[in-house]
């Protein structure tokens, strides 16, 4: 087994939201999360009809996009307990895997356990601390993959322009798990907006204005970190980081959609 736990040091000046990193070290929080398997066992993560979508959507992703683990060395952040991680890449068949996460009990705890329990265990990194704090000149990447993470990036612009850098010259970004919302619950949203707007429930006026914003939609999540970003503000993201053009896939659940970035090509 090679197994190495890496504590990152904080940069000067570097950026942290205490609010979720507070939330995500709070281990009585995730209890009852199906990511801690420790105590609650690995069947009602394997079981879960959410997790088995979002499983169905990477797979379908990599293959449709021609991502290969083989021989590849893999980023993945905000990782968690790594078991997206253990299931995507159990075939060890990467050169090696480095995996980041704030919360310190799942990337130093969970994620080892969840590993060894899959049989992953080929030259793999467990870094606790923010991506802000690697070095980009100290190692480059065929894929850097994040699951359920993007969106919990306060800072997605300066995070990509980052990855760029860490990027080998043929890489690619892998961004899945970001919530998709169906035109059927945005009108669904925007009527209970105007409704509260028009009664002025609570004193809604105050914070709001008539015709709502994506955010005044679909509000971010001040302990988690969840910002949930439209497709106009996707792709505002990526041209500003450096990349003009990307793929985008709604899996057929209509829970997740999924970008890939490919380090200098242009999709048509």
């Amino acid at each position: 087994m090679s197994f190495k736990l890496v504590s990152l040091q904080e940069k000067a000046g570097s950026f942290v939201d205490f609010a979720s990193s507070k939330y995500w070290n709070d281990e009585s929080i995730e209890k009852e999360k199906v990511f801690n398997v420790i105590d609650l066992g690995f069947d009602k993560i394997e079981n879960s009809e959410k997790y088995k979508a979002l499983l169905d959507s990477i797979i379908k992703v990599m293959i449709a996009h021609d991502v290969n683990v083989q021989d590849s060395n893999i980023l993945s952040l905000a990782s968690g307990s790594c078991w997206v991680e253990s299931q995507i890449f159990k075939k060890n068949d990467f050169k090696s895997l480095t995996n980041v996460d704030i919360s310190h009990h799942r990337i130093h705890k969970l994620a080892p356990y969840t590993m060894s329990h899959y049989g992953v265990n080929k030259n793999v990194n467990f870094m606790h601390g923010s991506v802000f704090d690697m070095d980009p000149s100290e190692s480059k990447y065929d894929i850097i993959f994040m699951s359920q993470a993007f969106h919990h990036i306060e800072e997605p612009i300066r995070l990509l322009r980052a990855l760029k850098k860490m990027l080998n010259d043929n890489g690619v970004i892998v961004i899945v798990g970001e919530h998709f919302f169906s035109n059927f619950i945005y009108h669904k949203r925007a009527l209970r907006h105007f409704i509260k707007y028009l009664i002025n429930w609570r004193d809604y006026r105050k914070l709001n204005n008539f015709y709502p914003s994506w955010q005044d939609l679909f509000q971010p999540d001040y302990d988690k970190g969840d910002i949930h970003w439209s497709l106009s503000e996707y792709n505002f993201i990526f041209r500003k980081s450096g990349f003009p053009s990307y793929r985008r896939e709604v899996h057929s659940s209509n829970l997740f959609q999924s970008f890939v970035v490919k380090n200098n090509e242009n999709h048509d």
